[in-house]
């Protein structure tokens, strides 16, 4: 898992945020959680006939939170992950966000926001956005708490559509035959949240989301199933990715875990804190126990490159890419661990063109950049060299100018590959 921390503001439910500068530069980057949590959103989509293509992204956030930004970006915080009951009160979540997309709540607020903004009833456009929907406590003594009255409008309309959301979500869960007591169980978990934040209902009265209570309301109402199909096997997965998360965050807290999620997270564990023949022990009864997951074997393979074992690691990583050809973060780390300075010239041109989808899949990551300039200076390939340079430069900040460099630099070479990069990379 390659974590890049980052601090996000707090939010007091599964919030929306619609126009901001945001940049996931705290972004987690994990296969088999991605995998598990697009398997929730397919399920989503198909029984909703939700056509629309979902990117998702996962930060680093203690605070448990999801939102939606424009392209149909969602986005999943590592906090949501670790306090989520279960698999279920999560796709509930998930069902949320994607409701805003499904009723157009993106456009509908962006409408609405610039219509305010030109009829000047709003001074602060990037307060209003920034500050209502992530909620801060403390702008309500003073530009936000004087404009109350002209923005109850905008309120009002922004409370109907997370009532709306809630509705998808649990007809969702309707439609799936699942239950939503645990998305009650989660619920009182943000509400505890607020409340040590300084939440409390005399605030919640200016907040854009329904409070608690009426939320709680809209699950009772809407949950008349009788009998569910909660899947054992899901909520398996799902227990040992939040143990994952959960230790490599240092969030165990007083969650209870049952004996193979306590080896788990004790193995990764004895292995931050340095012990790695307690590590190998707990992983390797996990792997002899569980054959057929193979993401034990990945934090095998991380386990032994975070102890400096880069061979050995390889070859745990290679049997998981076998199984998973379209894990690019072992990729990753695989390309970043080979040392090329002893390669035949053949073996190095071929390790060269088999690893050039990271650049697309992790545009800006210097690591990988500068290995690239390395590898194409031992082949002498200056119109590559040329490429690596430029998306390099941090002075290219300006991404048409960028664009005309690498565009200009398309037109100078014949090599039919750095022409497609160089499309997919001004495509991104």
């Amino acid at each position: 898992m390659v974590v890049l921390k980052r601090k996000l503001i707090s939010y007091i439910f599964i919030s929306v945020l619609f126009f901001s500068n945001f940049s996931l530069c705290g972004q987690i980057y994990d296969y088999e959680t991605e995998i598990f949590l697009n398997k929730l959103i397919l399920d989503i989509k198909e029984v909703n006939k939700f056509n629309k293509k979902i990117k998702l992204h996962i930060i680093k956030d203690d605070n448990p939170n999801a939102f939606v930004i424009p392209k149909n970006k969602l986005i999943v915080s590592s906090g949501l992950i670790e306090q989520s009951p279960d698999y279920v009160s999560l796709l509930a979540v998930l069902a949320h966000e994607i409701g805003h997309l499904e009723h157009f709540h993106l456009e509908k607020r962006k409408d609405q926001l610039e219509k305010y903004s030109k009829l000047n009833l709003i001074s602060n456009l990037s307060l209003i956005t920034g500050s209502i929907l992530a909620q801060e406590p403390q702008v309500l003594g003073g530009t936000l708490a004087s404009q109350v009255n002209i923005n109850n409008f905008y309120l009002s309309f922004s409370r109907e559509q997370e009532r709306e959301a809630d509705l998808y979500s649990i007809k969702t869960l309707q439609k799936l035959n699942l239950p939503s007591e645990s998305v009650k169980e989660l619920l009182k978990i943000l509400e505890k949240n607020a409340l040590d934040k300084g939440f409390d209902e005399n605030y919640q009265k200016f907040s854009t989301h329904p409070i608690f209570r009426e939320r709680y309301e809209i699950i009772d109402y809407n949950s008349k199933n009788k009998i569910f199909n909660f899947n054992n096997k899901i909520q398996d997965e799902f227990n040992f990715i939040k143990t994952k998360f959960m230790a490599y965050n240092d969030t165990l807290n007083q969650t209870k875990l049952n004996d193979d999620n306590r080896i788990y997270y004790d193995s990764i564990y004895s292995s931050k804190s340095g012990n790695l023949i307690i590590s190998l022990e707990k992983i390797n009864f996990l792997i002899k126990k569980f054959p057929k997951n193979f993401f034990f074997l990945e934090t095998k393979g991380d386990i032994l490159r975070s102890h400096g074992y880069l061979n050995e690691s390889v070859k745990f990583y290679k049997i998981v890419l076998n199984k998973f050809p379209d894990n690019y973060y072992i990729k990753y780390k695989i390309f970043l661990d080979t040392n090329t300075i002893n390669m035949e010239s053949n073996d190095k041109i071929n390790f060269f063109y088999e690893n050039l989808n990271l650049i697309i899949k992790f545009p800006k990551n210097k690591y990988i950049i500068n290995k690239f300039i390395k590898i194409t200076k031992d082949l002498e390939k200056i119109y590559w060299l040329n490429f690596f340079n430029i998306i390099n430069d941090t002075s290219n900040k300006d991404m048409e100018e960028l664009q005309k460099k690498l565009n200009n630099l398309s037109k100078e070479t014949n090599e039919i590959k750095l022409k497609k990069i160089i499309n997919e990379y001004n495509n991104l």
